[in-house]
């Protein structure tokens, strides 16, 4: 099992609708995630960006078709497949909770 670490760069996409994805993600028991072991949420200009360390990229599969994806389509957002990268190195910290900026 492979880390892999994944980039969402979307145009246009707001706080509001990342909060929203959070927050149905939450309300279906789907976070916290054993399998997504950092997850950092950012605005870059007029983009909004995700970067994740993922177990594997079966676990983020997984996560996807079953999780993600449905709530992009209930929220009717268009998000592109993210960028994938292999894992070199990772050194992670354990936080109780979600640490809100």
């Amino acid at each position: 099992m492979k880390k892999i670490t994944l980039v969402f760069e979307v145009p246009g996409m707001t706080g509001k609708e990342y909060d929203a994805i959070m927050d149905e993600l939450k309300a279906q028991g789907k976070l916290p995630n054993p399998n997504l072991l950092s997850h950092v949420a950012f605005q870059k200009g007029n983009n909004w960006c995700v970067v994740d360390v993922w177990k594997s990229q079966e676990a983020f599969m997984d996560f996807g078709q079953n999780a993600l994806g449905p709530i992009f389509q209930k929220l009717n957002l268009q998000i592109e497949i993210p960028q994938t990268y292999p894992v070199h190195n990772f050194i992670g910290a354990v936080a109780p909770e979600a640490v809100p900026a």
